[in-house]
């Protein structure tokens, strides 16, 4: 946190030498993994930095202890919201299997799995994930 403040200050300091402008908004925020973060009060009253301890980045929301799971238990229960609207053609005698897992790839494993990358997974969660899946299978 204290790179982050000193970084801050020398970049408002440093705008006049380049002539950059830098401008503190209301909406500018940040986030701190497990630090125990406060509000930041520039130099020369130059603006505040408010601290939040939940963030949306990229449509992932991230969270201050670094805690994934309400994230990925929205990817699941999506997912399995789509095996459910899904059902009509799963339990489809006519749907071939390979036409089966085509819909499943596509649809539901790409819902769970949207900003899975940047997951911290545990053994439950992936207990969840498996779950998730063998709901799709069963069909």
């Amino acid at each position: 946190m204290v790179y982050l403040y000193t970084f801050l200050n020398l970049a408002l300091d440093g705008d006049e030498l380049w002539g950059l402008k830098l401008k503190v908004k209301r909406k500018t925020k940040y986030k701190a993994i497990g630090d125990t973060s406060r509000d930041l009060q520039l130099e020369d009253e130059k603006g505040i930095i408010s601290h939040v301890n939940e963030y949306t980045y990229l449509g992932v929301r991230i969270f201050k202890d670094g805690n994934y799971e309400p994230e990925i238990n929205d990817g699941i229960n999506r997912g399995r919201a789509a095996v459910t609207k899904l059902n009509s053609i799963l339990w489809d005698r006519d749907v071939t299997p390979k036409t089966k897992t085509r819909v499943y790839n596509a649809i539901v494993k790409s819902t769970i799995t949207h900003a899975a990358d940047t997951w911290c997974l545990k053994e439950k969660t992936v207990a969840k994930l498996n779950s998730t899946e063998m709901d799709f299978w069963r069909c």
